[in-house]
C-alpha cells in the first residue's frame, strides 16, 4: 500500500458525498473539468469490471445484483489501484462512490489524504423521483423502487457517518443539491475559488 507521504498533497484530492440520485456524477464531471483533476466514478469503474467478463467482474455482479455493497477489503483494494495510478498521472482527482462506509475511508486516508469532501444533500423523496426517472431513460436493471429504498437506508446507516467525519477534519462542504444543475455547480465552484 502507498503511504500518502509518497504522493504530492498540493494536488486536489476530493470525495463526493451525497445520496444517490444528488446528481455527483454529473457536477464531478464539472469539476474534474474545471480543475483538470481526474474523476473516478467507483460505479463506473465496476460496471467496466463487471463488462470486461472477469472473474472479478462476475463476482462484482452477483453482489450489485443483490443489491448489495462490496465488502470494504474487496472495494478498498480495488479502488486503492485506480487512485494510486490516477494520483501520479494526474494534477489531482476527484472520487463518486468512494468511500461510503468507515472502513473504506480508512483505506482511502492510508492511500492519500483528501483535500476536500463535497456533500451535495437531497431528500429521501427527491432521490426515489429522480432515480426512478433515470431508470425509465437509461433502463438501468439496478433502479427498482425495492433497491433505491435499500440503497438510502445503506446511505444513512453507512455513509452519513462520515460526514461527521469529514466535518471533524474540517474539510466538509455542505451543498443544496435541490437546485438546477448550473446553480448547485455554482456552489460548488465557490469552494475552489
Amino acid at each position: 500500500m502507498l503511504n500518502s507521504e509518497h504522493m504530492t498533497q498540493q494536488k486536489p484530492i476530493i470525495i463526493l458525498l451525497g445520496p444517490q440520485g444528488s446528481g455527483k456524477g454529473t457536477q464531478a464531471k464539472k469539476i474534474a473539468n474545471k480543475l483538470d483533476i481526474q474523476y473516478l466514478e467507483a460505479g463506473k469503474l465496476l460496471r467496466n469490471e463487471i463488462a470486461s467478463g472477469s472473474e472479478r467482474g462476475i463476482y462484482i455482479s452477483s453482489l450489485i445484483n443483490k443489491g448489495t455493497l462490496l465488502p470494504d477489503e474487496y472495494i478498498s483494494k480495488f479502488m486503492e489501484e485506480k487512485i494510486t495510478l490516477a494520483v501520479k498521472e494526474s494534477n489531482g482527482i476527484i472520487v463518486d462512490g468512494f468511500p461510503r462506509r468507515q472502513g473504506q475511508a480508512d483505506a482511502f486516508e492510508k492511500i492519500i489524504k483528501p483535500t476536500h469532501v463535497i456533500l451535495i444533500d437531497i431528500s429521501d423523496e427527491e432521490s426515489m423521483n429522480r432515480l426512478m426517472l433515470r431508470a425509465k431513460i437509461e433502463n438501468r436493471i439496478d433502479d427498482t423502487e425495492e433497491r433505491i429504498k435499500h440503497r438510502l437506508e445503506q446511505y444513512h446507516s453507512d455513509t452519513e457517518p462520515l460526514i461527521n467525519r469529514y466535518d471533524k477534519q474540517g474539510i466538509l462542504h455542505r451543498i443544496d443539491g435541490t437546485p438546477d444543475i448550473p446553480e448547485v455547480e455554482k456552489s460548488i465552484s465557490k469552494i475552489f475559488e
